[in-house]
Order: C-alpha cells, then structure tokens, then sequence
C-alpha cells in the first residue's frame, strides 16, 4: 500500500491509513516521514470533505432550483387566481349592472305599456264618450230640425189656408167689383184689372207651393211638373223638367214623394234667390227601384270649403235622411250648383 501510494495511486478514503502511518513513523522516531503522512492524511481528509461539501452543495442547489421552480410554478399559479379570480369578479359585477339594467328596462317597458294601455283605455273612453256626444248631438239636431220642418209644414199650411181661402177670395171678390162698379171699360182699367188677376194667380199658385202636396191624387213627376211649370221666375230666367218615360210613378211611396217634393222646393228656392242663374233644370229618373233626383243651375256657384250650411241645406239633408236618401252636393265659384238625390224605395 504505501509503494501505491508513493506511486501516487491512493483514494480519499485512505485518510486512515495515512494517519497510522503517521503514528507508526512517529513510534521509530522519523518525524519527517510521520509529518509527511500526516499532511497527507489531512490533505485527504479535506479533499474528502471538499467533495462530501460539494456533493452536498450540489444537492441544496439542486434542492434549491426545485424550490425555486416550484415558488415560481406556486407564484404563476397564484397570478393565474389572482386573475381569474379578478375577471370573476369582473364578471360577476358586470353581470349584475346588466342584470339591473335589464331589470330597470324591464321595469320601464312594463310601466309603459301600462301606460299605453291606459292611454288607450281613456282615449277608447274618450272616443266612446265623443261618439255618445255625436249621436245625441245628431239626435237632438235631428229632433229639432224634425219639429222645424213640422213647424214649417204646419205653418205653411196655415199661409197656404188663408193665402188660398182669404187673400185669393178677397182679390176675385175685389176684381170682380172692380168690373161691376165700372160702367166703361177704358184700356187702362183693362190694364189693372188684368194686373190684378195675375195677382191673384201668382198668390193662388204660392198657396199651392206651400201646401202640402196631395200625392193621393197626383204622383210625384205630376207635381214636380206642375211646380216647376207654375214657377214665379225673374225675368231672364227659366226652369226646365225632364222625367224618365215609361215609369209607373204610382210605385213612389207617399213619404219618399213628399220629403222628394219638398227637397226639390228647397233647392230650386234656392237656385231662384241666390244663384243668379239664366236656366234651373229638374231631372227625375226611376231606375230598378233607385229614385234619383237632379237639380242644376249654371249661376255663380259657390265655395264649398268657406260655404257653411245654412238652414236650407241643412233642411234638405235631414228630410234625406228621414227617408234613408244620400245627397251629394257640388259647387264652385262660377261653375254653378249640382245637388243629386238617389234612395232606394
């Protein structure tokens, strides 16, 4: 062992046998060799304890790095919660602002719809209240305009009485005294006379014109012809009637052929006063069962936007109405006037 290990070839673990070599050379008093051999034996005492330090180094490095790879694996997983834990939150607030956002549009949607339907249950109230207005307004129009016409009827008869029984009677009585008391006829007496006569026709004819007309004994076109033959008309004007041909006007019921009579009156009255017309035309037509009456003027006319409704019309469109007739009335400045009458009988 000691020609190896003077050769060199020794190992860290013959520590001991250096270290009794010491001693034994220390025993034969070769103090130089014991010193030699004890310098080796520290010499691989360290050496020994360098690599047992070394190998325990390496393992606390390596200890170390796995420690450290496991903080850092630890402090990348923490972040990662961190994280996820702040986008939860993230979430989680604005989950429930949407939430309340929805839940307060919700709120809104609900509110208003209950409000439409509010809206819409007083304007259907409204509405029906309006239209209850309408009708009784219209019924009590309706009522009134009625006992304006009775009125008028009555009232007409009462003038159409004492016109034809009184005033006519007075005329014929006072002409006729008129010619007996005269002894000589000269051509101006003739003159009033004849003056007086006319008179006393035109007053009998306005008798007849406000009296109700007997359709018992006379059909419509009979006295629409009549009427309008009898007409007292301002100088420059005529009146014109047309019927259909070949009608049994016997099939007009009383009430349509009075309220139709009276129309016609109202507007040829007022084409007469107002117009200013050269011709006044009446056109009656029957045509499977459809009575239809026409009456025109080629005056002045008048604006139909501005142009209120007056008591004459309005007269007209309820004694239409009274008998389930439509009207339809059209006019404009210097185009003259158009009423038309059409009901079903």
């Amino acid at each position: 062992m000691i020609d190896l290990i003077d050769h060199g070839i020794y190992d860290t673990k013959d520590y001991d046998y250096f270290l009794n070599l010491s001693v034994c050379y220390h025993a034969i008093h070769d103090d130089a060799s014991a010193y030699k051999h004890l310098q080796k034996a520290y010499a691989l005492r360290d050496s020994a304890n360098n690599r047992k330090y070394a190998e325990h180094l390496s393992d606390f490095s390596v200890k170390y790095q796995t420690k450290e790879k496991e903080l850092e694996i630890v402090t990348l997983k923490r972040e990662q919660l961190e994280r996820e834990t702040y986008m939860l939150r993230h979430r989680i607030i604005v989950g429930s602002v949407i939430s309340l956002l929805v839940i307060l549009l919700l709120g809104l949607l609900y509110a208003r719809q209950r409000q439409r339907a509010r809206i819409v249950l007083l304007a259907s109230a409204a509405s029906e209240k309006e239209h209850q207005f309408v009708e009784l307004q219209k019924e009590t129009e309706l009522r009134l305009t009625r006992k304006y016409i009775d009125g008028l009827e009555s009232e007409r008869g009462r003038m159409a009485t004492e016109l034809h029984d009184d005033v006519c009677n007075s005329l014929l009585a006072l002409e006729m005294n008129i010619r007996t008391i005269s002894a000589e006829e000269s051509p101006e007496l003739g003159e009033q006379l004849d003056l007086l006569s006319n008179t006393r026709e035109r007053v009998r004819t306005l008798s007849h014109e406000l009296m109700p007309p007997a359709f018992q004994y006379a059909t419509l076109d009979e006295m629409l012809a009549d009427y309008v033959l009898h007409l007292s008309l301002p100088e420059n004007m005529h009146a014109e009637y047309h019927s259909t041909e070949g009608v049994d006007w016997n099939s007009v019921p009383k009430l349509i052929g009075f309220e139709c009579y009276r129309i016609v009156q109202e507007a040829v009255s007022n084409a007469v006063k107002y117009a200013g017309s050269a011709c006044v035309r009446v056109n009656l037509a029957l045509e499977n069962n459809n009575l239809s009456i026409l009456v025109t003027d080629d005056g002045k006319g008048f604006d139909m936007s501005k142009k209120t409704k007056g008591i004459g019309l309005r007269t007209i469109w309820q004694r239409a109405e009274t008998i389930g007739a439509k009207v339809e009335l059209t006019s404009a400045p210097g185009e003259g006037t158009r009423l038309k009458v059409n009901v079903l009988i």
